[in-house]
């Protein structure tokens, strides 16, 4: 029998993953069966099962999923030496991120996924595990703008780092309420005004 390869593997995850995701983004994710997550992924039940448990466990492995994802550009930006000029970089992949996201229905849901965890201790564990992560690689990069002389010392890192989570997790709200009606583009212009003081008009 061949050997399966780390790649297949992973690439038969990512399938079941966003097989469920559509399935979650048009029945909700109560209504959706793993049993619909299979017929949409044109795979056998085994074969799911394999890889995933439940309907929790294909949540936990997104959230794990997206943290790996996004670990090389936030490394990235701890090395370059212009700290706001990486922040920006930052800003563009995940936030441009969220619109390719919203296409495949993601934010609604991550946003269940949200509010699932609140009463599941296992997907709450996945969830703050990843957003902790992002939390303490922001706060690093915000403390080195602080030591570069860029940022001021009186901000504490940690606080700006949670405003960003909150600009982009606000974001990804706004796209499921109004799909289609959030320019990205704009609030990312907008986000990058308030971070480099441009905000406020000239006098």
């Amino acid at each position: 029998m061949p050997k399966v390869t780390a790649e297949y593997s992973e690439a038969r995850r990512l399938q079941i993953i966003d097989a469920a995701y559509r399935c979650f983004a048009r029945k909700g994710f109560h209504q959706a069966t793993m049993r619909d997550i299979y017929q949409e992924a044109q795979l056998s039940p085994g074969a799911i099962y394999h890889y995933f448990q439940s309907k929790d466990d294909i949540i936990a492995a997104s959230f794990e999923r997206d943290l790996q994802r996004s670990l090389e550009p936030l490394e990235e930006a701890l090395n370059q030496t212009d700290s706001l000029l990486a922040l920006d970089h930052l800003i563009d992949f995940f936030f441009t991120g969220l619109a390719s996201a919203a296409e495949l229905g993601a934010n609604r849901v991550n946003i269940q996924g949200w509010a699932e965890a609140l009463l599941n201790p296992k997907l709450l564990d996945a969830i703050t595990r990843a957003f902790a992560s992002y939390r303490t690689m922001l706060t690093q990069l915000i403390r080195q703008s602080q030591q570069r002389g860029v940022v001021s010392t009186e901000i504490d890192p940690e606080a700006v780092a949670r405003i960003l989570l909150s600009l982009y997790l606000g974001l990804e709200l706004q796209t499921a309420w109004e799909p289609g009606t959030v320019e990205v583009n704009q609030y990312t212009a907008a986000v990058k005004a308030l971070l480099h003081g441009t905000f406020r008009r000239k006098s």
